[in-house]
């Protein structure tokens, strides 16, 4: 794994990418008000600027080493590079941010992936295959959560002191799978039952706006809940 690089986010380098898809996105906007997905969109934004806040043990004179951009639906996470400081903290961002929109009912499927990315704020310029290679897993899931990617799963089972990552057999448009999945922050970690009972009830309430084979996805996420709650 590269040494992190403190000086500056450089344009192009290594980095991991993570790609999340807000699910019924066009039903939202047909079924309720402009304000409404207005203000939803607004907490979404809140949630992106408290995860990238959080730090783990991380020297104060580091840069941000995560970086978030939303466009329409879909929220796109960078890590600085490929560092064990930038996994580190790209983890927390994913892990924290999944959590509040898990807890604020707000359906979603996400992946994340490493590779040679461009992130150009100044110009707009996003691209890079982690990007399409998160993009194209996601859409495979059948379940609300993170997945990771091939390209970052030797790096992370490699690396050792982070908690969130754990295995699951997870369900697929055509078959299932084992990949690593991350955890919403506060799911494995004992003293947060509030929090997290908060976060079930929300899951359960989003089957009022769902009907037919979407509700599929409530009881594997569910299910996929319980078992790594077990597990930790």
């Amino acid at each position: 794994m590269q040494e992190i690089n403190i000086n500056k986010w450089e344009i192009t380098t290594n980095r991991f990418v993570g790609f999340i898809d807000i699910m019924g996105f066009k039903d939202m906007v047909a079924r309720s008000s402009h304000d409404e997905i207005y203000e939803m969109m607004k907490k979404i934004n809140d949630f992106q600027k408290f995860s990238t806040s959080i730090k783990w043990n991380i020297n104060e004179e580091n840069p941000q080493l995560v970086k978030t951009t939303t466009y329409s639906d879909s929220i796109m996470v960078y890590s600085l590079d490929g560092s064990f400081e930038s996994l580190k903290s790209f983890t927390c961002t994913i892990s924290a941010l999944i959590h509040d929109l898990f807890a604020e009912g707000i359906p979603f499927k996400g992946s994340i992936a490493y590779g040679m990315m461009t992130i150009d704020m100044e110009r707009s310029i996003f691209f890079g295959q982690p990007l399409i290679d998160s993009y194209l897993l996601q859409e495979e899931m059948k379940f609300y959560g993170i997945i990771v990617h091939g390209t970052a799963q030797r790096i992370i089972e490699n690396s050792t002191g982070i908690p969130f990552y754990i295995p699951y057999l997870c369900p697929l448009k055509n078959g299932n799978s084992v990949h690593l999945t991350i955890a919403p922050i506060y799911w494995t970690v004992k003293g947060y039952e509030d929090r997290n009972r908060k976060l079930t009830n929300s899951l359960r309430k989003m089957r009022y706006k769902t009907s037919g084979s979407i509700r599929k996805y409530i009881d594997l996420t569910e299910e996929y809940l319980e078992i790594i709650k077990v597990k930790s």
